[in-house]
């Protein structure tokens, strides 16, 4: 039995049946409102269907797990990921047995797009981190597939969830617009119905000093930053009149006006000049603000990946300057001298784990639930061990991840047991944490393994952190969402405390006022808007189709089997243990499936309805998953082959090494190279031997020298001989993918063009 609070079930009530942008503060139980609604609609309305979404896989299983968890459905639910191919999952999307299903946005939109997901079953959609729903998210083309063009008696409720949807009111009007929100709900801590619930968080500003090296350090670069943007000022392409009113946001209009002026066929080297001084001016802006809110490290990392970074003519530039050869030796002689911020990081973390908790913070710690509990009495907590070596939990948050590195390092060496937590993404040289690591990292620090977690952005944004007694911001941040969610990773089942690090006179103090004002804003923003929201006609929930007593017994007696079987087998998934097995990505994964075939069954007197999948349904997923597997091994395998022949150039390979590199079967190989062949992307150079076809022919063109600026969906963005910027669509790229990432530059054979005013470019060779 769900456990819930007052203010929760005013706000179902007023959100049953009205599409509503629910506001709560973190640490509020904004989920379990969303938990209410989904059960109201699943009992009342018995062949309804359910999508909730949120932006990553580990806030998906959150979400599923705290279902399973706290409702007898679980048998009805399941988390749909990329992993599960496109096949199974359209058999899993037209199942009558499943009623809940949880997944990312992106694969719900492909999945709509392409027809696999039938829209009229669903009855309500749940967007958690509803703030995402601006722009070309995927989140506001999924409600708008839902809504537009669509009978509007089949129409789904929609609930959106967040703890801070924005300062500005034009921003929360837009995600209401896009997601087709009829009314606001939101709650403040301050509220008569809220203030019993709340734990005060006391917030405290410490403003450091910087040391002397620092302060050169700064004055080197801000006498840099002055010479280059008096330049702009002289030449009149800033209206400014003092450097010190010049800000990023300017130069960057700046080198959109430039970029947009400049003609390939018709160099005009004064706007070249001022693109030059342009791009200093915001590289040594970025290298001041990393000394001063950061610490000289960074700025260290930062000038030796420039220095790397050699054929890029502004990194040159920048070298050559005589200040710059002046930094590189301050940093040198003060190499192994921690700036006062990661000083002041270890006296405030060696100072807060020195008091020690009482017994009643270590059993609140053992309600890490993200406030939801099955009802229990208090009598049930005081047989928990609360472990004898019981510390507070601090969480840091960074910037940046090479300050994370340090910070880490530096408290490990001083004694004080620390980890990183980061993203999944690979950055400049370092790898990212795997999913699995993640989860392993926030369990070991819920039990108390470390007392300090370290983390990135990403443990900002719904993931079920544990309730820590500190969180510590390495530096402000000017966003009022991303400070409402650091601000509420504390002070959720005990009273919590903030420490804010400020360096004095710097970009810090600017972030900190920003983020203050836009904090009260978007307070006064929810309370006041001015802006009248749209009603939309859609499914009437007047009738309802009530689960009946019998049914709502069968699947108590379901759900409690599942658990005495979990128990006596030390099984850790309570149904379809099946589906949430199905992978195209991993032999691994299919063998484990066989086995599970043979999973012990439900008994033969159940009904037909108690097992989600028939067995005929389980093996003929098996096949399919089977052959995908494969399919996609080969597919994996050609590309590979690609950027292998890619590198190799006009000699090629011998399909013996291809073998020997590429390491699986030899007929997936030869199957690879044949649909290479097929698709006229290799070609025989010998009998043995094969390369790429633009490798070997004479392509007309001309050589350029190309750096990868960005890369968006289905192009890049980049920069050909450091002169011009153009757009490299999918279709204009004949090479290896490997080589499309930001920063890498290489030569090709190719030629330019202009449609609707833009530049775009077609890579016909790699040279």
């Amino acid at each position: 039995m769900i456990e819930y609070r007052q203010y929760q079930q005013d706000i179902v009530n007023r959100a049953l049946y009205k599409n509503s942008l629910i506001v709560i503060p973190t640490s509020l139980g904004k989920t379990i409102v969303a938990l209410l609604v989904c059960l109201d609609i699943l009992l009342n309305w018995k062949k309804s269907k359910i999508l909730i979404l949120a932006p990553t896989r580990p806030l998906v299983f959150q979400h599923f797990e705290l279902f399973k968890m706290n409702t007898l459905l679980s048998g009805q639910c399941v988390a749909l990921t990329g992993k599960i191919a496109p096949e199974i999952r359209k058999t899993i999307w037209k199942s009558s047995s499943i009623r809940v299903y949880f997944a990312t946005p992106e694969l719900v939109k492909n999945d709509i797009q392409d027809s696999i997901l039938k829209k009229d079953e669903f009855y309500l959609i749940v967007f958690d981190e509803a703030q995402r729903a601006v722009k070309d998210y995927s989140y506001t083309s999924i409600s708008k597939q839902f809504y537009k063009n669509s009978d509007h008696d089949k129409l789904p409720l929609v609930i959106g969830l967040s703890a801070s949807p924005g300062a500005k009111e034009e921003k929360i009007k837009e995600i209401c617009s896009n997601l087709f929100i009829e009314q606001i709900i939101a709650k403040s801590e301050r509220d008569d119905d809220v203030l019993p619930y709340v734990f005060e968080t006391h917030v405290e500003h410490c403003s450091i000093e910087m040391n002397d090296y620092h302060k050169d350090l700064s004055a080197l670069l801000n006498s840099m930053i002055y010479d280059n943007i008096n330049w702009l000022i002289n030449n009149r392409f800033i209206k400014k009149k003092k450097v010190e009113s010049v800000y990023r946001k300017d130069l960057l209009s700046l080198g959109d006006y430039i970029k947009s002026n400049l003609d390939p066929k018709n160099m005009n080297f004064f706007l070249l000049t001022a693109l030059k001084f342009q791009s200093l001016s915001l590289i040594l802006l970025y290298c001041r603000d990393l000394v001063e809110s950061q610490g000289s490290f960074t700025l260290k990392k930062f000038l030796d990946n420039a220095k790397e970074n050699s054929e890029s003519k502004t990194y040159q530039e920048l070298f050559l300057d005589s200040r710059i050869k002046e930094i590189i030796k301050i940093l040198k002689d003060h190499d192994n001298e921690p700036p006062p911020k990661l000083e002041k990081v270890l006296s405030v973390v060696s100072q807060f784990l020195d008091s020690r908790g009482d017994i009643k913070t270590a059993k609140d710690s053992l309600r890490d639930t993200d406030n939801v509990t099955t009802k229990q009495s208090d009598s049930d907590y005081e047989d928990k061990q609360i472990p004898t070596n019981y510390q507070k939990k601090i969480l840091i948050f960074s910037q940046y991840r090479d300050t994370l590195e340090e910070i880490t390092t530096f408290l490990n060496d001083n004694g004080i047991s620390c980890k990183g937590f980061y993203g999944q993404s690979n950055k400049n040289g370092q790898k990212g944490l795997t999913q699995d690591k993640q989860l392993s990292i926030l369990g070991d620090f819920r039990l108390g393994k470390f007392p300090v977690l370290v983390a990135t952005s990403v443990a900002e944004e719904g993931l079920n952190i544990p309730n820590v007694d500190l969180v510590l911001f390495y530096e402000p941040v000017p966003s009022e969402i991303r400070f409402i969610q650091r601000k509420g990773r504390t002070g959720r089942f005990s009273n919590g405390k903030v420490i804010i690090l400020i360096s004095e006179d710097s970009i810090d103090t600017k972030y900190l006022e920003i983020s203050k004002r836009r904090v009260n804003r978007m307070k006064s923003s929810l309370q006041n808007t001015n802006f009248t929201l749209e009603k939309y006609g859609k499914r009437a929930f007047e009738n309802p189709d009530k689960m009946l007593e019998s049914e709502l017994f069968f699947l108590y007696e379901k759900s409690k089997k599942c658990s005495e079987f979990v128990k006596e087998d030390n099984y850790n998934e309570s149904t379809n243990p099946i589906l949430d097995s199905i992978s195209s990505n991993s032999n691994k994964k299919i063998k484990g499936l066989m086995k599970r075939l043979s999973y012990r069954h439900r008994s033969s007197n159940d009904s037909e309805l108690s097992a989600s999948f028939t067995r005929k349904n389980l093996e003929d997923l098996y096949e399919i998953s089977l052959n995908l597997d494969r399919k996609k091994i080969v597919e994996r395998v050609q590309r590979q082959i690609h950027d292998l022949l890619g590198k190799a150039g006009k000699n090629g390979l011998e399909v013996s090494y291809l073998n020997e590199v590429v390491g699986l079967d030899q007929e997936i190989i030869r199957k690879a190279i044949e649909n290479l062949t097929k698709m006229k992307r290799t070609v025989w150079v010998n009998k043995n031997t094969i390369a790429l076809i633009e490798s070997v022919k004479f392509l007309p063109g001309h050589k350029y020298s190309i750096s990868i600026e960005k890369i968006v969906m289905g192009k890049a963005i980049v920069i050909v001989n450091e002169k011009w910027y153009a757009s490299l669509k999918h279709q204009d790229y004949f090479g290896p993918r490997a080589l499309l990432k930001k920063g890498n530059t290489f030569n090709i054979i190719g030629e330019m063009y202009r449609s609707a005013g833009i530049l775009h470019l077609i890579v016909k060779k790699i040279i």
